[in-house]
């Protein structure tokens, strides 16, 4: 008899226990099938979106190769600049430092003299 007693109360409490999962497995369901559709329209926009990303990668790449092309004629104006202006400056610079002593020397010797 108390084997049968609990047996109902057992049954009873599955009884509960499903209808008040029903609204949760009705709930999920709705999720899903809202996911899905999501899902849906991810599938059919993310081509569209690779394409474009695709396109950006590749004309940044070729921007970046632009950029260090450029940079490479800058660094090869430095290196003519270099090699055609400073070297002559620095030339006119001893000449000038040479005649600057050597004007100081011959004014030197006047002042001596007299």
């Amino acid at each position: 008899m108390i084997w049968e007693f609990a047996f109902v109360i057992f049954l009873l409490a599955l009884t509960a226990l499903v209808i008040l999962l029903i609204p949760v497995v009705l709930q999920l369901k709705d999720s899903i099938v809202k996911l899905n559709t999501t899902l849906d329209m991810v599938n059919k926009d993310l081509p569209e979106v690779m394409s474009n990303f695709m396109s950006v990668s590749k004309s940044l790449t070729a921007t970046t190769g632009k950029i260090e092309e450029t940079v490479s004629h800058l660094n090869q104006l430095e290196t003519n600049f270099k090699q055609q202006v400073q070297a002559p400056l620095k030339t006119m610079g001893n000449i000038v430092s040479s005649l600057v002593k050597i004007s100081s020397l011959f004014l030197s010797r006047k002042k001596s003299r007299r």
